[in-house]
């Protein structure tokens, strides 16, 4: 049976995974390299130490299972810049990278003034405004204006899945998961630069002739062979990791109307849709558009929704004791208390987190400072009412995937094991099935398929009797005084 090997860069883990046809995982490397200080101050990616570990690896795992084709996948909003030799020019810059409250608002002043109003460039687009460095646009003028000299050598610009590929083939190229990826560079629509790529001087920097994500970007290069130990192996021309995770079920479910909502640090529901096309109360919301692996639009929203977990879990305290609907009944009896969104990026842009008690609003700082209100020493009432506010917040996001009645609900990643959360955002949408998938690694498993059609000289979608993705419906429980503090919340929130 045939091997891939899955190059999965991801933001926290690295990973090589050999997978075979039917998508079971057979070998798994991983390690960590978190971004770094550079010189200049700017927090970068361990580019160099990713590609010696992944050199080592690599071949490691060839002298033990022989695999015969390598795919990419990596985390969105990262790119890097090349020379005219195809070095780098400019550092492959973390997109976490702060600039501080009043270095982002000159950041954001001087790009949107430059490239246009933002309502105008989300619809364009199909792109919304995210913070620090996670759009790629922003990052490019931010670079522009840091590091212009080293910025005046760039001639080419590579999305990150197709860095890696270049470094292993010496081929460039793009395709449409990572370009169209709230870059604010591409136009869904015309399939080419946007206003903004002109304004910024760099749509001749991009590959503009999108390729398939499986088609052979190259073979390894001789040299590279002959330092890793390896045969002239094709490689992918790669993928985003958003769209890798969904490609197994675009593939399964073709005529399928379903939405995932690919859970853990960031939130993401992907929905198919016909065409771009923003309802006004969406521009200035985070609503962007995807192009999926088969070229077709995915409406697509997000929020934060593990980080707003994780910071308020540790501020509660004590455990999350998991789903009872009387308890929960109780926990959503007053109204008048809530966990607000906004810590992070949400659905909600005025809000910016803290918690609801009774008539006043106790923001982070003075939470992070020790204030608390009575019900939040109780951590039973303290994870239902964060479970409640996240799945609002899904509620929401869901919803502005243009969702049907009977659209089924796949919920994949770590609120799979949140059995309260579940619970909730079934009884919110009675009209829909909301079940939990089988599908581990997602990302590398879309990935995976890939490389496997590459091999067999077919798209993906003929691969389809391959895989197996087992769902576990949630089971409809009623829970007490839901309706009554879905409408309180709701207007907490405006």
């Amino acid at each position: 049976m045939s091997l891939v090997a899955v190059v999965d860069i991801g933001k926290t883990n690295k990973k090589i995974a050999l997978i075979d046809a039917r998508l079971n995982q057979r070998a798994l490397r991983s390690a960590s390299f978190p971004a770094v200080r550079n010189a200049d101050g700017i927090l970068v990616e361990q580019v160099d130490a990713i590609w010696a570990w992944l050199g080592r690896e690599l071949g490691a795992l060839h002298r033990e299972q022989p695999y015969q084709a390598i795919s990419i996948s990596t985390h969105g909003a990262c790119w890097a810049g090349l020379d005219a030799t195809g070095e780098l020019s400019v550092p492959v810059v973390a997109y976490e990278h702060d600039l501080g409250e009043a270095g982002q608002r000159e950041l954001d002043d001087d790009f949107y003034a430059r490239c246009g109003p933002l309502e105008r460039l989300q619809d364009e687009t199909g792109a919304c405004d995210l913070p620090l460095l996670v759009n790629p646009a922003k990052m490019i003028r931010f670079l522009q204006k840091r590091l212009p000299t080293s910025w005046g050598r760039t001639r080419h610009l590579l999305n990150y899945p197709q860095y890696w590929g270049f470094r292993l083939t010496g081929e460039r190229a793009a395709e449409a998961t990572y370009t169209a990826n709230h870059s604010f560079l591409f136009d869904p629509r015309r399939r080419g630069p946007s206003s903004a790529a002109r304004a910024l001087g760099v749509a001749d920097l991009i590959d503009w002739r999108l390729r398939d994500p499986w088609e052979r970007l190259g073979t390894l290069t001789p040299a590279l062979q002959r330092q890793f130990g390896l045969p002239a192996l094709p490689v992918t021309v790669g993928i985003h990791d958003s769209n890798a995770a969904l490609l197994p079920y675009l593939v399964k479910h073709r005529q399928r109307d379903f939405v995932l909502n690919s859970t853990g640090t960031w939130c993401v529901a992907m929905h198919r849709v016909e065409r771009v096309a923003y309802r006004r109360e969406e521009l200035g919301q985070k609503v962007i558009f995807n192009i999926d692996a088969l070229g077709r639009y995915q409406k697509t929203s997000f929020l934060m929704g593990g980080m707003d977990y994780a910071l308020y879990h540790d501020l509660i305290g004590g455990r999350d004791p998991g789903f009872d609907a009387a308890r929960l009944g109780r926990s959503l009896a007053a109204g008048d208390r809530a966990v607000l969104p906004g810590a992070f990026p949400s659905q909600f842009p005025r809000c910016r987190g803290g918690l609801r008690d009774g008539a006043r609003t106790i923001s982070l700082d003075a939470l992070r400072a020790g204030e608390r209100p009575a019900w939040f020493a109780d951590a039973a009432v303290g994870h239902d009412l964060l479970n409640a506010s996240l799945a609002l917040q899904s509620e929401v996001a869901l919803a502005r995937t243009d969702i049907d009645d009977g659209t089924t609900i796949f919920v994949e990643g770590g609120f799979r094991n949140n059995p309260t959360f579940l619970a909730l955002l079934a009884a919110l949408f009675p009209r829909n099935t909301v079940a939990c998938t089988s599908l581990a690694q997602a990302s590398s498993a879309g990935a995976a398929l890939l490389g496997h059609a590459l091999l067999a000289g077919c798209a993906p979608t003929e691969l389809a009797d391959a895989i197996q993705i087992d769902e576990e419906p949630v089971a409809r429980t009623p829970v007490p005084g839901l309706e009554a503090y879905r409408a309180a919340w709701l207007a907490a929130v405006g």
